[in-house]
């Protein structure tokens, strides 16, 4: 993600808002770095902690109760920013952002771009993430032709990250 952030033009989205895990402090490293390098005065950006929605080894019977924790942060910070557009992409708290920004679309509220992208390292079959993103996504990109194939609404864009 942070590759492909390197690429987006900040000066036509002037406010950011980046949605990182609680213990993720190497993206949080990441995306400073990335904003001191671009960030002008006239520049927003800021980095909402969630909690995971899931974590590694976590007993499933456990998992509502975390994913719902996680919910509840998400659209929080989605309601308090307010983004014009979501990019996302992986496992675990993005399935969370993605379900978060498209309910106030079901809602009538507004509707929230999603777009997703999935990981490279998925060269025949999407991942479980991305299974679901792909029913909630207005632009879903995938990095492999096969995977463009297979999946009619997917957008090939190789070599992203």
């Amino acid at each position: 993600m942070i590759r492909l952030l390197r690429g987006v033009d900040f000066s036509r989205y002037n406010e950011r808002l980046y949605i990182v895990g609680t213990d993720d402090t190497l993206s949080v490293d990441c995306v400073r770095n990335i904003e001191e390098e671009r960030v002008s005065q006239d520049e927003f950006f800021y980095i909402g902690r969630v909690p995971r929605s899931r974590a590694v080894s976590q007993p499933w019977i456990t998992v509502p109760w975390s994913a719902l924790k996680c919910m509840y942060q998400v659209s929080r910070v989605l309601y308090l920013y307010g983004p014009d557009a979501v990019l996302c992409n992986g496992p675990g708290n993005c399935v969370i952002v993605g379900v978060a920004a498209f309910v106030p679309r079901i809602l009538g509220i507004k509707h929230i771009p999603i777009i997703y992208v999935e990981s490279f390292a998925r060269v025949r079959t999407l991942s479980v993430s991305g299974k679901i993103m792909y029913l909630l996504a207005d632009r879903f990109v995938v990095q492999w032709p096969h995977l463009a194939d297979k999946y009619p609404r997917a957008e090939y864009i190789p070599n992203l990250v």
